[in-house]
């Protein structure tokens, strides 16, 4: 069998080859596709395509059905390329026509490094799992198991890793002393640690987008975008969410923390939902069966804040008596650790590199 990549910009035919090949790949239950985000990013009318352009990769075979594709993100006046929306068989030969096809791009445009797997921006999703495999949870990054496999073969080293805490449910009385210790005295020293509500929203995301886009800042693949571009991406949380496991921290009345948390809601309000998605999404909502820790920052000049924003979340999850996933730490950060007695699993993920030289 042979196979040929096409780089196209605006044709019909490829574009549905591109969002189609998804659902050839993936068990219903794994499909953790956002055909409108992608659609978007591919015709150049997402929020944040102004700040990167694109080459748009399909993998063909010889009855030009589509075998694997990829999008290559070009920022300017930067050396990395970022290689993302990467899809394909188990097909070592077409992974590396892909890959090679993204890499004579990447020189072209001047660039010495390609990273990936990056959605074409770090707001958009990035990263591959490399294990534990089955049953996606809400916001994960979620591949085939032979992925990064295949990418090493064709060159690409890991360079940086990632983890996701499974945690048990949370036993009524349970107790980590230095946790309930340190909250204890964020309270004394006039710390407020709440949760904001339906009505105040739009103010605490604002809240956030101020503390996370410094935070972030020092994070692989991070770009700048504004407030604007930021509730345009994160918007939707405001369905999603349940306020209690949403916690804001603040100190002389500015917020210096934050920790959000949603149900899990599997790949349901993925696509285009159904009346049977709808239904699921709303028993998920009312009576979540898992949360997904999302996000958390804390300003660095406040030290010890995350343990006990973190033990105010444990405390509702107790009361919940709710198993919970702590997602997607990276390698290094010290919440990694915070309540290994309640640790089940672990999911890693990984981004990749390769230089062009």
């Amino acid at each position: 069998m042979s196979y040929t990549v096409i780089e196209f910009v605006d044709e019909e035919k490829y574009i549905m080859e591109f969002l189609n090949l998804p659902g050839r790949l993936y068990k219903k239950n794994e499909l953790m596709q956002n055909c409108k985000e992608e659609l978007e990013v591919l015709t150049g009318s997402h929020t944040l395509s102004h700040y990167f352009h694109i080459h748009r990769l399909l993998a063909v075979d010889e009855n030009e059905r589509a075998v694997g594709r990829a999008v290559l993100t070009i920022y300017e006046n930067d050396s990395t390329a970022y290689l993302g929306f990467y899809e394909s068989e188990d097909n070592q030969k077409v992974c590396n026509l892909l890959l090679k096809k993204a890499e004579e791009l990447a020189a072209g445009e001047n660039c010495r490094t390609v990273t990936g797997p990056v959605d074409a921006s770090f707001w958009i999703r990035y990263r591959f799992k490399t294990n534990h495999f089955g049953q996606p949870y809400t916001g994960e990054p979620y591949n085939k198991d032979y992925y990064v496999k295949l990418w090493q073969a064709a060159g690409y080293q890991c360079t940086e890793s990632y983890y996701s805490n499974s945690y048990r449910i949370v036993e009524k009385g349970h107790c980590s002393e230095k946790f309930s210790k340190r909250l204890k005295e964020k309270e004394a020293k006039g710390y407020v640690i709440k949760s904001p509500g339906h009505k105040n929203f739009s103010s605490a995301l604002g809240e956030v987008y101020d503390l996370l886009i410094e935070l972030y800042r020092s994070f692989p693949v991070y770009k700048y975008i504004s407030k604007e571009e930021f509730f345009s991406q994160y918007g939707y949380l405001k369905k999603l969410l349940r306020y209690r496991l949403v916690k804001m921290a603040y100190y002389k009345k500015q917020p210096v923390g934050f920790f959000i948390s949603i149900p899990d809601y599997g790949n349901t309000v993925y696509g285009k939902l159904s009346a049977l998605d709808i239904l699921k999404y709303i028993i998920t909502r009312v009576k979540p069966k898992k949360y997904v820790m999302l996000y958390m920052g804390v300003d660095s000049s406040h030290r010890g804040l995350g343990k006990a924003l973190a033990e105010s979340i444990k405390e509702e999850l107790e009361e919940q008596h709710t198993p919970s996933i702590g997602a997607l730490i990276r390698k290094g950060n010290i919440n990694r650790d915070y309540f290994k007695e309640l640790i089940d699993q672990e999911y890693e993920y990984v981004l990749l590199k390769k230089d062009l030289a």
